[in-house]
């Protein structure tokens, strides 16, 4: 029995059941479109996509089209209003609308182009238009009328009021209002090309508001308003007949904006969203009201499935899946804690502060109020009893009978679990922080039995072994002993966050090892294919279905067929999936202030696509340049920027780009995400061809752009042509410069010799010169030396001395033809010479000539008759004006270096006493010292023979004149 106080809260407890249901707001999964994207306007009237998958939107402050990152704004110079409406596609894919003013436009060469300017015809209200191969049809207060594409030229084909207008690609359905004298007339034309057929006239006494004419595949719907209330007909094509259907109760008072057609269900757009109806013969049948605060203008379905719906006040809509439903509980001001799933579609969400939510699929049943302000931790269903466990994370449990909703105090028996498993019928698994218990009769009796003392995780029963996953390990318990054994995986313990099983096979989810699977008593990896570095949440399975539930989002593994299905943010579960349960027919996300009902079926996983990827620009050397396969490049124009995208609704977010450039890498390399441009900054010469694809995050097979080659030029300096150019010029200037060199050494040897020639026979010239010039002064001193012998009377003497003096003439004659003599004649020569000298100086003169034994005198070459100068010289000057002890020495010796040295010494009475004897006697002049002095110069410069002369004054102690001294110093030749 319940104590008064449980008595009281059951009360309580039914009270809310009756009058505390939650206000919530149902719509399913959208995006809105000013959250992702500087959304131009909040203003629209129309939506379509175009063969490109372009998004265009007709807005308020004028045309626009979305590429799944940015709008782009379409205008006219000329256009009157900036607000566009009726968007329409021809055949060949180009894009009209019009505005009120009556301007007709079209979108070409991603310009907008005024066509024609009917504001004369439509009289300044909206008209609508339909269009042909040949013409555009308008349909205007003033009648209808056929344009003419190429002439513009006006045709009318009907006459009268029209109000409204649909085409269905063959036949145009226009709602006339006729005038017959003073009776107005309502009626329903059909026109095929110029000829029409009446086909309704409606008759009502009331006055009818909005008409609006609604053409599809197989029916045509006239919708208007009489009295504030919508009346619907139904027009047969084929007999041209009508019908009036009775209105959805829920649509007898909407503003009908539009009504399309999609998968076989109407939608009507309203003011209050869109009402979806299934039709048959019976007419319209009401299964779902979506976005009902929205005032919808219109719905279009993208290539990849998504809706977009315009509304009037609140922007664009993108519902990227109307299967998953998500239901907000921001009304609540609790935050859900557990859930539970009962039978059939039956659920129950628990709170933080002791609130117990009963759903049957995505309505909400009751609440039932537990006491206090706890929270509750975990739910457990008992189907066989039909009860609920209800553990609150503290020392609290309780147990609620849902037959009777009767609530009773279980203490701590079931307080802060983790995990609970029926066992079977009368046996239950619990487990909590600290061990893990079997309970047998868990409602009736205390039984208990704890199997292991440690924390819990998680606990599943399958193919008759309990398996209990604790914080040191996963254990596989026998049912009747409970008898344990270890799983282990690689001889290393587990860590499992979740179980699931199908047919015999149990699944491990684990927190190092991913997804793994117990069967034939074995673990093995499970090969499901789930992206890396995933880490799963929770884990359940559904027949041969295992759920999967991760950070990004939930996954659906078929174990049959080995098939692998996701749903993530691209169906609208942008947010991490902790908790789910899985219902007959749902599946229901669980957030904390929301969750997500998902249909089991198969229309709740799409099939993505990955649209063209289009290259948008492509800039070299910073500047756009025209989009084309090829480009022919010269060589500094190397710095290229490619800038591509792939249309789709926010498929900068959910398209993969890779591109490679074989030339340079064979492998694809990733481009980051929401990055839509490549780089080359400095591409070398060659020739590159650019690949590009882009894959969908969800779809199978990836879309290749059209490569894009580029032919760098090489520089003129490095092609072939340059470079045979180079080398003939090379080639050339080397021929001709050595050919000038040859040219230049020959005329510089000509030159040289002819100069050698012409400095030696003057060199030769002017030693002969002063050779001949020297011989006579030679010859004038010998025959003085004679005169004074024969005036002496001294014939003997006189006789001797002619003879060495005709011997010494004879070599003068001999050597003076020479430029060089050997030193051997040299010294004869001047041996011969002393001699005659020694005479002269009535034997009053000694002289000793002295040659190192080193020196092979007949080999040495010196210049002719080149020491005689200054032996001559110190004779004369030095010791001719001394009275005795007259010495002369001259020594020739062979110094380092491979020089000859020649020493002319005397003991005369030195320069600077014969200079002043000099002066006294101006008759004689020193020529042969002279004469010689300018041979050196002519030997040294002309003939390039060294030879150095050092002239020294001896002195004794005192200064007085000891005699002079000659070193003459010659490399030995």
């Amino acid at each position: 029995m319940l104590s008064l106080f449980y008595m009281l809260f059951y009360f309580k407890s039914i009270l809310i059941f009756c009058f505390g249901c939650i206000i919530q707001a149902q719509t399913p999964v959208f995006e809105h479109m000013a959250n992702i994207s500087n959304l131009p306007d909040v203003e629209f009237y129309d939506v379509l996509e175009d063969p490109e998958h372009y998004i265009w939107l007709a807005a308020d402050k004028g045309l626009y089209r979305y590429d799944g990152k940015s709008y782009k704004r379409f205008s006219h110079p000329k256009q009157k209003s900036n607000s566009l409406f009726q968007l329409k596609l021809d055949d060949s894919g180009t894009l009209w609308c019009n505005n009120i003013y009556g301007q007709f436009f079209y979108v070409a060469n991603n310009e907008l182009q005024l066509f024609f300017d009917a504001s004369h015809l439509v009289k300044g209200q909206l008209s609508s238009f339909s269009i042909s191969e040949k013409n555009i049809r308008i349909f205007t207060t003033t009648g209808i009328y056929d344009i003419d594409k190429n002439t513009k030229a006006i045709t009318k084909i009907f006459d009268g009021l029209c109000i409204s207008n649909a085409n269905d690609g063959f036949s145009n359905y226009v709602f006339i209002v006729n005038m017959e004298g003073k009776s107005t007339r309502h009626r329903v034309y059909k026109i095929e090309d110029r000829k029409s057929t009446k086909i309704l006239e409606i008759k009502d006494l009331n006055p009818i508001q909005s008409p609006r004419l609604f053409a599809f595949e197989n029916e045509v719907f006239l919708t208007y308003k009489v009295g504030g209330k919508n009346i619907i007909y139904l027009i047969d094509k084929a007999n041209n007949t009508n019908k009036r259907l009775e209105t959805p109760s829920l649509l007898e008072n909407e503003t009908i904006y539009n009504l399309l057609c999609f998968n076989g269900n109407y939608w009507f757009l309203t003011t209050s969203g869109v009402f979806v109806c299934s039709f048959n013969d019976e007419g319209f049948r009401f299964k779902k009201q979506l976005f009902k605060t929205e005032s919808i203008t219109d719905v279009a379905l993208d290539f990849n499935n998504n809706h977009w719906f315009t509304t009037l006040e609140n922007g664009v809509l993108v519902s990227p899946n109307l299967n998953i439903q998500h239901i907000d509980l921001d009304a609540l001001k609790s935050k859900i804690t557990a859930s539970c799933a009962l039978s059939n579609n039956r659920f129950i969400l628990a709170t933080n502060d002791s609130k117990l939510l009963f759903y049957n699929e995505n309505n909400h049943v009751k609440t039932l109020q537990l006491p206090g302000q706890k929270i509750i931790g975990n739910l457990f269903y008992a189907d066989k009893q039909e009860v609920l466990i209800v553990s609150i994370n503290a020392s609290e449990s309780f147990v609620i009978d849902l037959k009777t909703d009767e609530i009773t105090d279980f203490n701590n028996k079931f307080a802060v679990a983790k995990t609970f498993s029926k066992v079977n019928d009368s046996t239950l698994f619990y487990g909590n922080y600290k061990e893990g218990v079997v309970y047998k009769k868990p409602f009736d009796s205390s039984y208990k039995k704890i199997i292991r003392s440690s924390r819990s995780l998680a606990s599943m029963v399958n193919d008759n072994k309990l398996f209990v996953s604790y914080i040191d390990g996963v254990f596989k318990y026998d049912l009747n002993s409970f008898s344990s054994e270890e799983l282990k995986y690689n001889q290393n313990s587990l860590s499992v966050i979740a179980f699931a099983k199908t047919d015999n096979t149990t699944w491990l989810s684990t927190q190092h090892n991913g997804l793994l699977k117990f069967e034939d008593n074995t673990l093995s990896d499970t090969k499901i294919a789930l992206p890396k570095s995933l880490e799963v949440n929770t884990l359940k399975s559904d027949g041969s279905f295992l759920w999967i539930s991760t950070d990004d989002g939930l996954f659906q593994y078929n174990t049959k067929t080995k098939g692998l299905k996701c749903l993530n943010a691209q169906d609208g579960l942008n947010t991490a999936i902790n908790d789910f349960i899985l219902l007959q027919d749902y599946i229901v996300l669980t957030l904390p202030k929301a969750f997500y009902i998902l249909p089991k079926n198969e229309g709740l996983f799409k099939t993505f696509k990955t649209s063209k990827v289009n290259m948008e620009t492509v800039s070299i050397n910073d500047r756009d340049t025209l989009v084309q396969k090829y480009y022919q490049l010269p060589y500094d124009h190397n710095k290229i920027s490619l800038k591509f995208n792939s249309n789709g609704f926010q498929s900068n977010q959910h398209v993969v780009y890779q591109y490679r450039v074989q030339q340079l890498d064979s492998a694809w390399h990733i481009i980051p995400s929401n990055t839509d441009f490549v780089n080359f900054n400095s591409l070398p010469s060659g020739t590159y061809t650019f690949e590009l694809k882009a894959q969908n995050i969800s779809a199978k097979n990836p879309v290749f752009a059209t490569p894009i080659t580029f032919s760098i030029t090489k520089p003129f300096w490095e092609t072939w042509w340059f470079y045979l150019l180079i080398s003939l010029i090379a080639v050339a200037v080397l021929w001709f410069y050595f050919k000038w060199r040859l040219k230049q050494k020959e005329a510089q040897r000509i030159a040289e010799i002819d100069k050698i020639l012409v400095d030696k026979k003057i060199t030769n010239l002017r030693l002969e010169n002063l050779r001949s010039q020297m011989n006579p002064h030679f010859i004038f001193n010998a025959l003085n030396s004679i005169q004074d012998y024969i005036i002496s009377n001294e014939k003997e003497l006189a006789s001797s001395y002619l003879v060495k003096f005709s011997r010494l003439i004879r070599m003068y004659l001999d050597f003076s033809q020479q430029n060089e003599i050997t030193l051997a004649e040299e010294l004869s020569a001047l041996n011969l010479y002393l001699e005659l000298e020694k005479v002269r100086f009535e034997e009053e003169l000694e002289y000793n000539i002295t040659i190192d034994e080193r020196l092979k005198t007949n080999q040495i070459k010196v210049p002719s008759l080149f020491i005689q100068p200054y032996v001559e010289n110190a004779l004369k000057h030095g010791l001719l004006h001394k009275r005795k002890n007259r010495k002369l020495k001259v020594d020739i010796n062979k110094m380092k270096g491979n020089q000859l040295q020649i020493t002319v010494e005397d003991n005369g009475i030195g320069r600077k006493k014969s200079e002043k004897i000099k002066r006294q006697n101006q008759q004689h002049k020193p020529f042969a010292t002279k004469a010689n002095e300018e041979r050196v110069h002519l030997l040294k410069n002309k003939l390039k023979r060294e030879i150095t002369i050092k002239v020294e004054d001896l002195e004794d102690q005192n200064h007085l004149p000891l005699g002079t001294k000659v070193v003459i110093t010659m490399l030995i030749q």
